[in-house]
């Protein structure tokens, strides 16, 4: 299964990209840099780090990213293709999918009974 990238590691790498310093990001974002700083310095030591989600998503918008695209997480982009892919199907294909889903391929999907 893919991991998505831990946020020191994609912060880090997208000041580099942008060259961008973390004070300037912080500032840009409105986030205390005295916080991606303790992440920073503990980061680069190899302890575990985080930071909450409204700061991650203000500091990747900063650098002209999403937070998915920062953390290379193309899970909601998936979900959106599937769901488009499911809504191009015909009534019938999607019960045949359903069925095979299930490991019944020639069973009739329940959903697809009319009721007479």
């Amino acid at each position: 299964m893919f991991m998505v990238r831990r946020f020191y590691d994609a912060f880090k790498e997208a000041l580099e990209i942008t060259g961008i310093s973390a004070a300037q990001a912080c500032a840009m974002a409105d986030v205390s840099p005295d916080q991606i700083k303790k992440l920073m310095q503990r980061g680069a030591k190899g302890e575990k780090v985080s930071t909450n989600v409204e700061d991650a998503m203000r500091l990747a918008n900063a650098l002209g990213f999403t937070l998915d695209e920062l953390l290379q997480d193309d899970t909601a982009a998936l979900r959106s293709e599937a769901a488009a892919l499911w809504r191009s199907l015909s009534h019938e294909e999607r019960g045949l999918l359903r069925a095979v889903a299930r490991g019944r391929d020639g069973d009739p999907d329940p959903a697809l009974q009319k009721s007479s």
